[in-house]
């Protein structure tokens, strides 16, 4: 303000000199029915400085309007720093604002403890799509231009997954996440060729061998499955009946609990011995000792129980 001033007087002498040298007459101008003569220069000062003084007042009024808002602004913010505070302290106790009131909506309504509750408020309207976002739904996330690393950005593609299964296929191709591209591959895994499934660096489930138990292939998939022993005899007891024994006992071979479990349930207790001793299933071994052998089936139950 003090800079504009001193500019202002100099710029109004600068063009009252100018006035004054090149054309220095006299001009009549009638105010209030009085006629009024004086030199253009001096009208010329007059007009500048009314103009000038006017624009001082404006200048003086929108700073002192800003200083307020400022002095406003940081009383506000102390009060909310307080009202965040008790919100985490559970304390019922909050002061109103006089400029941030939507913030400090949001810290009255929103703020629990340490937790943000999702509710939309004005000013906060995006908290609506991430409530959907935590209950299941997808939105269009996009508007928020999120990078792909962003977590709600793989929630939302998570809850498109459970969705749409179909959509999987196209999380592989084209996200970079891993955590993204390793759950489409078990929705994609479940009814995608056998070929496709084993271009992938994923572990081969359970679920993954067991839905894909009669396609060509199957043996590479266990070749590559990592499963319990457990698991292991499930699939067996899937393969159980389905082919004669010993494309069945091939099939199974990469399966060494369920390769075991295969001979003992085709009386191959020879090959059964032979399997136990090369893997030390010890699970087995105490059954093929017993001197009268039960069904497998109703030995592991038993176990297990």
């Amino acid at each position: 303000m003090k800079k504009y001033f001193i500019f202002g007087i100099i710029f109004i002498a600068l063009i009252t000199l100018f006035v004054y040298i090149e054309n220095n007459t006299f001009t009549t101008f009638s105010l209030l029915g009085v006629n009024i003569s004086l030199p253009n220069a001096v009208w010329i000062a007059v007009f500048l400085g009314v103009f000038f003084l006017f624009s001082i007042i404006f200048l003086g009024f929108i700073n002192l309007k800003g200083s307020l808002f400022q002095k406003n602004i940081k009383k506000d913010t102390q009060t909310l720093i307080n009202n965040i505070k008790n919100k985490i302290l559970f304390i019922d106790q909050t002061k109103e604002v006089k400029v941030l009131k939507n913030i400090n909506q949001f810290v009255k309504n929103n703020i629990n403890g340490l937790e943000i509750l999702p509710k939309k408020i004005e000013g906060f309207e995006f908290l609506e799509d991430i409530e959907k976002l935590k209950n299941g739904e997808t939105i269009e996330i996009s508007k928020y231009k999120l990078k792909p690393e962003n977590p709600w950005f793989i929630l939302n593609v998570k809850n498109r997954l459970k969705k749409e299964p179909n959509y999987a296929r196209e999380v592989l191709k084209k996200f970079k996440n891993e955590e993204l591209k390793k759950e489409a591959f078990y929705i994609y895994a479940q009814k995608a060729p056998v070929y496709e499934i084993l271009k992938y660096p994923y572990d081969i489930t359970f679920d993954i061998v067991k839905s894909h138990i009669n396609e060509e292939g199957f043996e590479k998939l266990l070749e590559k499955a990592k499963l319990s022993p457990k698991e292991e005899i499930e699939i067996a007891k899937e393969l159980y009946g389905k082919k004669d024994p010993d494309s069945e006992l091939e099939t199974i071979k990469p399966l060494k609990w369920g390769y075991a479990y295969m001979a003992i349930k085709y009386s191959h207790f020879d090959l059964a011995r032979q399997i136990v001793e090369e893997n030390n299933l010890k699970f087995f071994e105490y059954y093929l000792n017993l001197p009268q052998k039960d069904d497998i089936d109703e030995y592991i139950d038993s176990q297990i129980c």
